[in-house]
């Protein structure tokens, strides 16, 4: 099946451009709604844009993925807007101005599942009426640290504190050295960058045995991340603590998805959000880590298909 995909934009209302890729008719009578995790872009969600219009069918479902600010094709985030409250607001653009007044079911991978949390929080409203399922992928309700990168839980205090610094540091080295590599290509010497960290990076991010084209796809949307959002959005995600704002999806279909190899954030935080919401479902694949769409992309694919049956039976 060949997939049309068309790329546009959307102006939030601080006149930051949000880059949007859609696929399948206007009128499909339901509306996947993908949004990817921190450092990442619509291209983390490639295998569900293309599996879902294969098992639903190409007129049955609608398919709306979109960059988050500071990430990807979009605008970069002007100072102090790298919060999670903005990237609710943004949300609320991308509802309005693209995917309209039919059911939707929201995808959100790690900080695209704490932007649905910040929303419920902000505009409880929109579930139910808009929003009419949701699924949890490799995300937390809160306290991100806890156990991070697979460290004791005692050393979570000195986490906390160190974290942003280390953070924030690293991003100014990116902008530094794509200042630098402006002279020549900042973007070839952000990308090289990355590749030197990726041994690295390729355990605490993927699982057992990725494919080596999902690793590269994560490591060229880290390359271009400007240093302003790698360390701002990390920042408010350390401050990130909405378990509160789950019961607004308590009526909801809700999937709760999370690998066992996840460094980033450990099973633990997916536990707890199925405390929090005992409603939902709550799916643990092992050997699996934090890019769970790209590492078991055909069981993601078959949860959000089964989420959009639902809406529409």
């Amino acid at each position: 099946m060949t997939i049309q995909l068309e790329r546009s934009g959307v102006t939030a209302a601080d006149g930051v451009r949000l880059n949007v890729e859609v696929t399948g008719p206007a009128d499909a009578p339901v509306t996947v709604l993908l949004v990817h995790g921190w450092t990442c872009s619509t291209r983390s969600w490639h295998n569900q844009v293309e599996g879902l219009p294969q098992i639903l069918g190409p007129d049955a479902v609608r398919v709306v993925t979109y960059d988050h600010r500071g990430h990807g094709r979009s605008d970069a985030a002007p100072a102090g807007t790298t919060r999670l409250d903005q990237l609710a607001d943004d949300l609320v653009t991308v509802l309005d101005e693209v995917v309209g007044d039919g059911p939707v079911v929201y995808a959100g991978h790690s900080m695209g599942g704490m932007t649905l949390m910040a929303a419920a929080d902000r505009y409880p409203e929109l579930f139910g009426s808009r929003i009419r399922a949701a699924a949890l992928v490799s995300t937390t309700s809160g306290h991100l640290t806890e156990g991070a990168l697979g460290l004791p839980t005692r050393l979570d205090p000195a986490a906390i504190r160190i974290t942003p610094r280390v953070l924030n540091a690293v991003g100014r080295r990116i902008d530094r050295r794509a200042t630098a590599g402006a002279r020549s290509s900042a973007r070839q010497a952000a990308v090289l960058a990355a590749r030197l960290q990726r041994p690295a990076l390729r355990r605490v991010v993927f699982g057992k045995k990725p494919d080596p084209a999902e690793v590269d796809l994560f490591m060229a949307d880290l390359a271009v991340v400007p240093g302003a959002s790698y360390g701002g959005f990390f920042e408010t995600m350390l401050e990130h603590d909405r378990g509160h704002a789950l019961k607004v999806l308590d009526e909801l279909p809700v999937e709760i998805m999370h690998g066992t190899r996840d460094r980033l954030l450990p099973p633990r935080h997916a536990n707890r959000i199925a405390a929090q919401l005992p409603t939902a479902r709550l799916w643990i694949y092992p050997g699996a880590g934090h890019m769970l769409m790209q590492e078991r992309p055909r069981d993601v694919s078959h949860r959000l298909a089964s989420l959009a049956r639902k809406v529409t039976a």
